[in-house]
């Protein structure tokens, strides 16, 4: 709770999730500008800094903003930095790919102000795209990268390593996974500092500021002495800790961050006593330290996640061990880890048996998911995704050719599902303009492309620029709820809020896209189904790139206003006298608020419709009413 976060009460217990307690750290650690572009499981960082931001103010001053994009996020703490202030900046593993241009010219020229970028991996893609391992980019970019491995470290770690970044003047990651940033845990609360926020003057210094190949070339030797040096410190880093160092195995684990949890806990459901040796300082290595665990040991197991990152490195350094993980498939080398996958492995590598079957209890539990019907996410109740998605499908169902539908990351996906299936392609944000480009010089088919207002605003502006200027023809609908609805609803620059709960100023969409050159375009309400429909019909038979901005608040927001008001809803339901059982409102729009009685007629639930009247529009018999 954010109360919990910016208690003052030093030494104090309190409950919080792990992105409060990053948060919390960052507090402590005297974190002078925010910034960030909400991504689960990041999210709730910025969320809570942005909270404490306000109810700190006069107390504990900072600077909080959400950024149109991971990358520029990236620019702000690197200019706060450069200027000598410390700065977090937060994001999601794949937010990294967006961010990685600066990011890795920055670690040439290295941080002033404490510098850290939280990384939140998602292991199993809860709600991602892809699995990636960010620990590759600190190897690649040249910049350390640090897992804590429980809550309490989450927020002691953000801490500290403001003072590690302005040590070795280096940008840090601090590597988090989707277990971490949302398991809660008992945290002891540090000082949280008072302090009031003053501008610095400006030191200029081109010479290492300005990544020229000259000062670049010259740089890149510094970075690499920085990694050195720092490789010697984390060799005897309290991050870093060995558990059981008395025992007498030659068998030795070594786990990665919060794995060591999946691992003490095996070990004592196995009643098993093996030395451990917990890194949360994965790059650079800490090889001193290592080989010195490893001196006694002629088999190690390494328990890490995404990649089998120490694995490898481990088998090229050590000599005259056996190293076993992921390569050689004591752990699978895809999703998450968790007992039984690790307990079941250090059961393997001692050549005794896990004290549960695990494979059994796995046989019987997809034996009951076949026998449960399938959930899929869905959009909610009124939501204005689903009115347009709706229309999208009815207007292409008219033609004799199949459409292309090119989308984007965000609740509009789910445009994939029946009835609608007018989603067919999503890569990252973005790109649905962009692959609609493409697209456009190899077929002939329409092309119908969706995005977000605040994708559109993060990626979305360049590839429409470029499809103007090319010449493309396809229909680009800018889904509008006037929020960044499947992270929690942060503000964005078209909605004209700013972090801190402060006003900014409000970007229209409409304003952006005519700027660019765009000829067609046409702002609707997405419930305004006859209207949308019209405007679709006459995109499609333009020749140019046209774009039709449905605008509509979120339903969830909209519930929650109207409530905070006191006003109560009334909903929508079917008269059976004028209904015939087509189920149109069922197969054609699903809304969940929707559903089919044992007498055959659909019905509304009464707690869930949201009054959008949608369906009512959609009725052919005109039995849906108020």
């Amino acid at each position: 709770m954010i109360n919990d976060v910016i208690s003052s009460e030093k030494g104090k217990k309190v409950l919080l999730l792990g992105n409060e307690a990053i948060a919390r750290g960052a507090l402590e650690g005297k974190v002078d500008v925010v910034s960030a572009y909400p991504g689960t499981p990041s999210s709730e960082i910025a969320d809570t800094l942005s909270m404490a931001c306000k109810m700190l103010k006069g107390k504990m001053d900072f600077h909080m903003e959400y950024s149109t994009n991971e990358k520029v996020a990236v620019e702000v703490g690197i200019g706060a930095s450069l200027a000598g202030k410390r700065s977090i900046v937060t994001m999601k593993h794949v937010g990294v790919n967006v961010a990685s241009d600066a990011l890795f010219s920055f670690a040439y020229v290295g941080a002033r102000g404490g510098f850290i970028l939280v990384s939140a991996d998602d292991p199993s893609m809860h709600s991602s795209q892809n699995e990636q391992d960010n620990r590759w980019y600190g190897r690649s970019a040249g910049i350390p990268v640090i897992e804590p491995s429980t809550v309490q470290e989450a927020k002691d770690f953000t801490k500290e390593l403001f003072e590690i970044s302005e040590k070795f003047k280096i940008p840090v990651m601090l590597r988090t996974c989707t277990r971490l940033n949302h398991s809660r845990g008992i945290v002891t609360l540090g000082e949280l500092p008072e302090k009031t926020y003053t501008k610095n003057e400006w030191v200029s210094s081109p010479e290492t500021d300005v990544v020229l190949p000259a000062h670049a070339r010259k740089l890149k030797l510094k970075l690499q002495k920085k990694l050195e040096s720092l490789a010697n410190f984390f060799s005897s880093s309290s991050f870093n800790k060995i558990y059981n160092p008395d025992s007498n195995s030659e068998v030795g684990i070594i786990a990665c961050g919060h794995n060591c949890g999946y691992v003490l806990d095996s070990l004592s459901n196995l009643n098993v006593k093996l030395p451990v040796l917990k890194i949360s300082t994965t790059y650079p290595i800490p090889l001193k330290l290592i080989k010195k665990f490893s001196d006694n040991l002629n088999r190690i197991l390494i328990v890490e996640e995404v990649d089998p990152f120490l694995e490898l490195h481990l088998r090229a350094e050590l000599d005259g061990v056996s190293i076993h993980g992921k390569i050689d498939g004591y752990i699978p080398l895809s999703f998450e880890n968790n007992v039984a996958r690790v307990e079941t492995a250090i059961a393997k590598l001692l050549g005794i048996k896990t004290k549960v079957n695990y494979d059994e209890i796995e046989r019987k539990y997809e034996n009951i998911i076949k026998k449960i019907p399938p959930r899929p996410p869905i959009f909610c109740p009124g939501c204005p995704h689903a009115a347009v998605f709706y229309v999208i499908r009815k207007i292409a169902n008219e033609y004799n050719v199949k459409f292309a539908f090119p989308s984007d990351i965000g609740c509009y996906t789910l445009g994939i599902n029946p009835p609608f299936r007018a989603v067919d392609i999503t890569f990252c944000m973005g790109a649905s303009i962009g692959i609609s480009c493409g697209l456009s010089y190899a077929i002939d088919n329409p092309i119908v492309a969706t995005i977000g207002d605040s994708t559109f605003l993060h990626a979305g502006i360049p590839a429409l620029i470029n499809a103007v200027y090319n010449k493309r023809k396809f229909v680009l609908i800018i889904l509008d709820n006037q929020t960044t609805g499947m992270t929690g609803h942060q503000p964005h620059p078209g909605t004209g809020i700013r972090g801190c709960g402060e006003t900014g100023v409000k970007i229209k969409i409409e304003d952006v896209v005519k700027g660019v050159g765009v000829k067609f375009v046409e702002v609707v309400n997405a419930y305004n189904i006859k209207k949308l429909e019209d405007i679709l019909r006459r995109a499609l038979k333009r020749e140019d790139v046209s774009v039709i901005i449905a605008r509509q608040p979120c339903a969830i927001i909209t519930r929650k206003e109207l409530k905070k008001r006191g006003v109560k809803l009334k909903s929508y339901r079917i008269l059976k006298d004028l209904c015939n059982k087509c189920l149109k409102c069922v197969k054609d729009f699903s809304c969940p608020a929707i559903y089919i009685e044992d007498s055959g007629y659909p019905k509304i639930n009464p707690n869930l419709c949201v009054s959008c009247g949608v369906c009512s529009k959609i009725c052919p018999h005109n039995a849906i009413v108020k």
